[in-house]
């Protein structure tokens, strides 16, 4: 219980919307997703904890989400699900390429381990569907899935897709969390079977 007060408090202190932003700071101080310039697509963004983690190190944003967000300098907020198709639409009038796309986005948690882990692997799959789209090549791209029985052939399918591809479980993850991030770097919109 430590752990998630630690980043709680941690993040009421030094203005963050949420805990989560450590995780992206981590994992960016570990495997450089995000730099200075850097066009950023940010799905399942509210409440916006990624997103100020990226104008931060200095790119520009475009943030999606069902839910509203407050507004942060230098993001774009779209409101939106990221399932549906109108959403491409929406980004595209707005950019049709990012250097990296990130999602944090998790489902609404049922307290049905299965049926939890089958709808985050779901939420994943539509970011990493966005992603093949919108990323440049040679881009980036970061998404939160829980573990569980579709995980591997999920992380089967994303990899191809990437130069560097790995599973991380940053520091700022609760201990008893069964979310992990698939990490992709140097995308290539012709994936290796």
């Amino acid at each position: 219980m430590k752990t998630q007060d630690y980043y709680y408090w941690k993040a009421k202190k030094e203005g963050y919307r949420s805990r989560a932003a450590y995780k992206l700071l981590q994992i960016n101080k570990k495997f450089g997703i995000i730099k200075k310039d850097y066009h950023i697509l940010d799905l399942g963004s509210a409440p916006g904890g990624w997103s100020q983690v990226a104008v931060e190190l200095g790119a520009k944003v475009v943030a999606v989400d069902l839910n509203p967000m407050k507004e942060i300098n230098g993001v774009i907020f779209i409101r939106g699900d990221i399932t549906s198709e109108s959403i491409r639409e929406k980004i595209r009038e707005i950019k049709d390429k990012f250097d990296a796309v990130i999602s944090d986005a998790s489902p609404k948690i049922t307290g049905n381990w299965d049926l939890d882990q089958f709808l985050s692997i779901e939420l994943a799959r539509h970011a990493f569907n966005i992603a093949k789209e919108f990323l440049k090549p040679g881009g980036n791209f970061v998404v939160k899935m829980f573990q569980g029985s579709e995980f591997e052939k999920a992380y089967r399918e994303f990899r191809r897709y990437f130069k560097f591809k790995k599973l991380h479980s940053p520091p700022a993850s609760r201990k008893r969390s069964a979310e992990i991030y698939f990490i992709g770097k140097g995308f290539n919109p012709k994936p290796k079977n």
